[in-house]
């Protein structure tokens, strides 16, 4: 009888453990899987028995998106400027002449970054804005013309002068 006690009470405790762990006998679990509003997955383990339910977290984070409005600043365009003057002279030299060409306009614009002056359609100065002259010294060959004219720019437009050509003779 003494050699029969002890494996029962082995018995029982080993029943008794086992009864402490979820699902064990023959009790059923489920387990649901549940997204949070920040995207985490969260586990939930629940036991049918009423008395037993284990949550392994429950708690939904969330997690309100934060936006910054950013100002759109809309720039006006720069005031076309417009020659107000201009006049070149012409100093002889081998195979052609130096021009000299005196540029003077009008700065119409508040909005203007800079201005550029245009020799023969490439950009030869960038001026400072509210700038209102310029002078230019090329050689132009014999029988062939300069053409020059005053962009005002700033960061979305570029309006420019009406073209002034001339040559020396």
């Amino acid at each position: 009888m003494k050699t029969l006690k002890i494996p029962l009470i082995l018995l029982s405790l080993v029943i008794a453990l086992l009864s402490c762990l979820p699902g064990s006998l023959g009790v059923p679990t489920q387990t649901i899987e549940q997204q949070n509003q920040v995207g985490t997955i969260v586990a939930l383990t629940i036991q049918s028995l009423p008395t037993r339910t284990q949550i392994a977290s429950a708690t939904p984070t969330i997690v309100a998106p934060i936006v910054t409005a950013t100002a759109i600043s809309t720039r006006v365009p720069p005031n076309v400027p417009i020659l107000s003057a201009y006049n070149y002279t012409c100093e002889l030299a081998a195979g052609g002449a130096n021009m000299t060409m005196n540029l003077s306009w009008a700065d119409r614009s508040s909005s203007e970054e800079g201005y550029k002056v245009y020799r023969d359609g490439k950009a030869i100065e960038t001026l400072a804005p509210n700038s209102t002259f310029y002078v230019d010294v090329a050689y132009v060959a014999t029988g062939k013309t300069l053409s020059y004219y005053v962009e005002a720019f700033n960061k979305e437009w570029q309006l420019s002068t009406n073209t002034i050509t001339n040559a020396c003779e």
